[in-house]
């Protein structure tokens, strides 16, 4: 019957992997069922064929939780070969719960078979009361792991899952699906899902080809990559960790003519519907991309990954290279990894990667003293970011120790709370072993597909005999030497290439639109490049900076001034200040006016007793104390004149902001335009 039913979908050479008819099977006989398998091996067939025929014999929807919007898209797609329709709910498409009834009634006069909702929805009473309302035939978790407090990719909103399968009736089937779970988390998962049966495959990716390589500067690998991906065929992707790498990184590959997009977070939902459908036509060479393009991706010729970055674990590191090779017999693995910044990053990341037991106190506590609080009032009141708020209010909700109405303001219940510091230790812990186990991966002398699945506790993991390690002399898909000319390409292209200093247009103070803002202005470098460390010792180890840092700073502000139209001996360099290292920015500032040739006014200065601005932690907190601190000491002449506002580094931009308005509110007919030697927003 199922066979029958496959290939009718698929054409009559179609025939079942090991496990699929399995997991179907199981499905159709309304059981619980956990399957891990391989990426690529064919998760999404089971719960679509299970789906079809459990529609076929008048069983209501097939309800999937999925993580990412990118996977949702992808997989509405592919569920019209089956002959079934997909919709889905999630904050980008339906913004209303009017909207969202709308679908329910779809899905239950017959016009929709499955439903996909993110995780996120089920924080929403409201939503979870119309959710009630569905005839759901079929429950799938996918990417599973999320569901266990242990898996690489936790996410707060799968605990209430946890919640939704307690109260299933019993003649609901489950399906949770995962590729990457070791044992530890397969036995969390199966816990949490009841009384179900594990179907556990083979993890070897027969298809791909693993490699790795030291690099440990952002010119060489910036470098390697230019050589390569032209010699690569097909279509893949490059993951970077931020948002700004991803752009620069992109650009760099345009200009050495291969077509190449950024893929992230910060890109509206058509923008990202547009690159997608490109890379799966293979009208795009490559994304470069974030997370944001990761889990279930389905494009069957993916021909190459590259990790730009070292991922946080092993683990993480599976799944995303598990979006190549899927339809094709070879596909090209890459990790470039190397640099004390990088592991630096990793570990803030991991030590920060739950709240501080005090800044949750003090969220209990305030809600204790105070009912109907909007998340604005506790930034004003709070020295907590915006984005740790963010996880404690999650946190804070899904065990019910506060509550969220409908008008977005918080409330504390009388359920006490109790310290989870040792629980997040415990977490913490888990996620140090696994970067350091990364680590080992990256050092290994031992075959590089066979480490990962036993990383992944695979009982069949073998040697692959395919990847760098197991072939040594004989790999020949990558060209792993780098050139002093190519690095030194690299090198002219960051100077070339601006990294932008966007103004910001509204005051996080007031609420309202800035009376005065500056023009676009750029960072001479990022953190972790050559140049952005160069002026992290003059800062911290020198209280110097360099002739170097002079003399790169004015050759590139030359070129940027003369495209802006600015005449550069009508210049007026300003320095901002800073009580710590008095006479740091304005003797730099004050070198820069001399090679420039321009004017210099030493005009700002702060009041003593301003606490370090990487101390507050929220964009309130920082405007604010800018406001509160920084003022004109001298009253000369500015008025018509081009500023160039000078610091070191430059991260939530609150310093040159207020800066700027003071200028702009204090002279007339004035341009201001923000300079720092290195952009440190994202380094940690």
């Amino acid at each position: 019957m199922y066979l029958t039913k496959l290939k009718q979908v698929f054409g009559p050479d179609a025939s079942f992997r090991s496990g699929q008819d399995q997991a179907i099977d199981r499905i159709i006989k309304k059981k619980r069922v956990l399957v891990v398998q391989k990426t690529g091996w064919g998760k999404s067939l089971v719960y679509f064929l299970a789906t079809k025929i459990l529609r076929e014999q008048g069983e209501g929807v097939t309800l999937i939780i999925s993580p990412l919007l990118a996977l949702t898209r992808n997989q509405i797609t592919s569920t019209e070969k089956y002959g079934i329709v997909a919709e889905c709910i999630n904050s980008q498409v339906n913004k209303t719960n009017g909207e969202k009834k709308e679908v329910i009634n779809r899905c239950n006069t017959g016009a929709c078979d499955v439903l996909f909702i993110t995780p996120e929805q089920l924080q929403n009473n409201a939503f979870i009361e119309l959710l009630s309302q569905l005839e759901v035939g079929l429950f799938v978790v996918d990417e599973a792991h999320c569901i266990s407090d242990w898996g690489h990719d936790f996410r707060p909103d799968y605990r209430r899952i946890h919640s939704l399968i307690q109260i299933l009736p019993k003649n609901i089937p489950v399906l949770a699906t995962t590729a990457t779970a070791n044992n530890r988390v397969i036995e969390d998962v199966a816990k949490q899902l009841g009384d179900c049966e594990v179907i556990r495959g083979d993890l070897q990716r027969e298809s791909l080809h693993l490699h790795k390589l030291y690099l440990p500067s952002a010119e060489e690998k910036y470098a390697w990559l230019a050589k390569n991906i032209r010699k690569l065929e097909g279509a893949g992707i490059i993951y970077a960790t931020t948002i700004k790498e991803c752009e620069r990184l992109a650009m760099w590959l345009r200009q050495n003519s291969i077509n190449a997009s950024a893929y992230h977070s910060g890109l509206k939902e058509e923008k990202k519907i547009e690159l997608e459908s490109g890379l799966i036509n293979n009208e795009i060479k490559v994304l470069v991309s974030t997370i944001a393009l990761g889990m279930g991706f389905d494009k069957d010729d993916i021909s190459f990954v590259i990790h730009y970055y070292t991922p946080k674990s092993v683990v993480e590191h599976y799944q995303q290279i598990g979006r190549a090779g899927r339809g094709i017999d070879d596909a090209i693995c890459v990790l470039l990894y190397g640099g004390n910044e990088e592991n630096r990053i990793n570990d803030y990341f991991m030590y920060n990667s739950f709240p501080k037991q005090e800044d949750i106190y003090q969220v209990i506590n305030y809600l204790s003293e105070n009912d109907e609080v909007k998340k604005s009032i506790l930034e004003q009141v709070m020295n907590i970011k915006s984005t740790t708020l963010d996880q404690i209010l999650k946190l804070l909700s899904i065990e019910g120790f506060i509550r969220k109405d409908s008008n977005s303001r918080y409330h504390r219940t009388l359920k006490p709370y109790e310290n989870q510091q040792a629980y997040y230790d415990s977490i913490i812990q888990i996620k140090i072993r696994e970067y350091q186990e990364l680590v080992q991966f990256q050092q290994t002398k031992d075959c590089q597909m066979a480490f990962l699945t036993k990383a992944l506790d695979d009982p069949n993991s073998r040697m692959c005999e395919k990847c760098s390690t197991c072939l040594g002399e004989d790999w020949s898909y990558t060209d792993d030497h780098v050139s002093h000319a190519e690095v030194d390409r690299v090198s002219d292209f960051f100077k070339m290439n601006y990294i932008i200093i966007e103004p910001r247009k509204k005051s996080f103070v007031t609420n309202k639109r800035l009376s005065f803002k500056h023009e676009k202005g750029f960072a001479l470098s990022y953190y972790h490049e050559q140049i952005g460390q160069e002026a992290r010792r003059g800062k911290y180890i020198d209280n110097e900076f360099s002739d170097l840092l002079v003399k790169a700073s004015a050759d590139k502000l030359r070129r940027f001034l003369r495209e802006k139209g600015i005449i550069i001996s009508d210049l007026v360099i300003v320095p901002i200040p800073s009580n710590r290292r008095k006479e740091l920015v304005p003797e730099f500032a004050k070198r820069l006016a001399n090679e420039l040739q321009c004017l210099y006014a030493h005009i700002f200065s702060k009041e003593q007793n301003e606490p370090e601005q990487k101390s507050l932690l929220n964009s309130i907190l920082q405007e604010q104390s800018v406001r509160d601190h920084l003022y004109l000491k001298d009253e000369i002449d500015l008025n018509n004149q081009n500023i160039l506002l000078v610091d070191d580094f430059v991260d939530s931009k609150w310093t040159f902001t207020v800066a700027a308005e003071i200028l702009g509110e204090k002279y007339e007919n004035i341009t201001v335009t923000p300079f720092a030697l290195s952009d440190t927003s994202g380094s940690e």
